[in-house]
């Protein structure tokens, strides 16, 4: 049997722990923008830098290698995913070479590109 004092304890640590939870689930949601926007300039920082010799990276850019997609083409692709495009860049097919990237920076890349497809 449990003292009746401790079952409502129990009710105010529950109440506080859903209280809590919620109040981190929606501070994250806030900050998803910002971290989003970050995420963005940084893949597009590093496929300035590693991607537009071949690609047309962005719109801004003039010149690229004519066989090769540009990322708004990429991005078009039917079906397209975040997932579908890190895998290609990490196992790429010929003419792509391979390029020495982390997870996080795969990532951002792939955000970019996938920021780029037209609804």
């Amino acid at each position: 049997m449990i003292p009746r004092g401790h079952r409502q304890s129990y009710g105010a640590s529950a109440l506080l722990a859903v209280t809590l939870l919620v109040g981190l689930g929606l501070a994250a949601q806030a900050n998803e923008p910002v971290a989003n926007k970050l995420r963005l300039e940084q893949g597009r920082a590093l496929a300035d830098r590693v991607c537009s010799n071949c690609h047309l990276v962005s719109d801004q850019q003039n010149n690229a290698v004519a066989d090769v997609p540009t990322f708004q083409e990429i991005a078009d692709k039917p079906e397209q995913t975040e997932g579908r495009i890190m895998a290609r860049i990490a196992i790429p097919k010929h003419p792509m070479p391979v390029i020495p990237i982390s997870k996080e920076e795969l990532e951002d890349v792939a955000a970019y590109i996938m920021s780029l497809r037209s609804e």
